[in-house]
């Protein structure tokens, strides 16, 4: 499995590093973009962000980790048939440009609000889950894209793609498992981010 993985990031890489690098734009664009928030929107967010610390479970929650693990398994799947579609790619890019905003913005805001207490909240509750999350994303993503091109290019030559559609589906269904279960990891590191820094 780790060998037909190397192999075919090696056969993709431009895709794979053209994706990587929108994924960075979009996190540098949503660090920076929180310094162009005015005194009253980082006034909102901030107690937003209060309200929502203060709502985290303390505890276990099923409830609360099948939302997360549910929220990822709704992105993935949104990428998969993104990649059924011949003009699917540029919605997959914009996917991963905001997933990456997402994470800038929101370490570059929690960071600034609550200054050290902040950086280990986000450690433990972000950057962590980030590391399994990121690149489980940037893998569907690109099977998503090269599977639309394939599409593409097996509509102009009038092939049948039908081991290819079978080999996406297998390879985007292990790669959404992965994604939902970092969602339930992330849900964990959550709980514990907030209960060990009292908030």
């Amino acid at each position: 499995m780790r060998k037909k993985l190397g192999e075919h990031i090696r056969q993709y890489w431009v895709i794979y590093l053209t994706l990587s690098s929108v994924y960075l734009a979009g996190v540098v664009f949503g660090a920076v973009g929180v310094g162009a928030l005015g005194v009253s929107e980082t006034s909102q967010l901030g107690k937003f962000l209060d309200t929502l610390l203060k709502s985290q479970p303390e505890a276990l929650d099923p409830i609360f980790l099948g939302q997360l693990a549910r929220d990822m398994f709704i992105m993935m799947a949104g990428i998969w048939i993104l990649g059924l579609t011949i003009i699917g790619a540029p919605l997959i890019y914009l996917i991963v440009f905001t997933r990456g905003f997402i994470l800038g913005f929101t370490v570059s805001f929690i960071i600034g609000i609550k200054g050290t207490l902040g950086f280990g909240l986000i450690l433990i509750t972000v950057l962590v889950p980030a590391f399994l999350a990121i690149p489980l994303l940037l893998l569907g993503a690109g099977l998503a894209t090269i599977f639309s091109f394939l599409l593409l290019r097996g509509k102009a030559r009038g092939e049948s793609l039908r081991r290819e559609f079978l080999y996406y589906t297998a390879a985007a269904t292990f790669v959404t498992i992965g994604a939902v279960a970092v969602g339930v990891v992330q849900g964990y590191f959550s709980i514990l981010g907030v209960r060990f820094f009292g908030l």
